[in-house]
């Protein structure tokens, strides 16, 4: 999987789709909204799949895509998350690529993003809940920054 945004709320679904095929050329029926268990296994593999929350969970609806949605879009995870949260106004969470399963990247909705750490146990249920950001975020002023110290830095 070379994409998987988590987005704080859902996305408007049509808005969405009406999007990717102005931006990207991407077709609506490319977009498959809904469990990836009630997909019909004989379906025609989807671009892009927008998967909804089992709960009320924190950043709980996933932007999931492959290869062709890389070829379609031309930006990589951490740059569409900005366009999206950018266009839609909702935030994003994304993998930073750190070793660190409780660090995550958030991108806010001016686009702007940062490193944040999100509450491990809440995240073993499903639910991102930030609890604070590593480094300042031009968009989120309100979060409250807490560093890592020297040695847990690993970027």
């Amino acid at each position: 999987m070379r994409y998987e945004i988590h987005f704080e709320n859902e996305l408007p679904i049509e808005a969405l789709r009406r999007f990717l095929r102005q931006d990207y050329g991407i077709a609506p029926d490319a977009l498959y909204v809904g469990r990836i268990e009630d997909r019909a296994v004989d379906a025609p593999r989807p671009v892009a799949m927008l998967i909804p929350p089992d709960e009320d969970e924190g950043f709980g609806w996933i932007l999931t895509g492959d290869t062709e949605l890389a070829d379609a879009t031309g930006q990589n995870e951490r740059d569409l998350a900005a366009t999206l949260a950018h266009t839609f106004g909702v935030r994003a969470l994304v993998d930073d690529g750190s070793i660190h399963p409780d660090r995550w990247l958030l991108v806010s909705t001016d686009g702007s993003s940062g490193r944040v750490t999100i509450d491990e146990d809440a995240a073993a249920d499903g639910d991102l809940r930030i609890v604070h950001a590593l480094e300042p975020i031009s968009g989120e002023p309100q979060l409250a920054v807490v560093p890592p110290p020297d040695w847990a830095r690993d970027w």
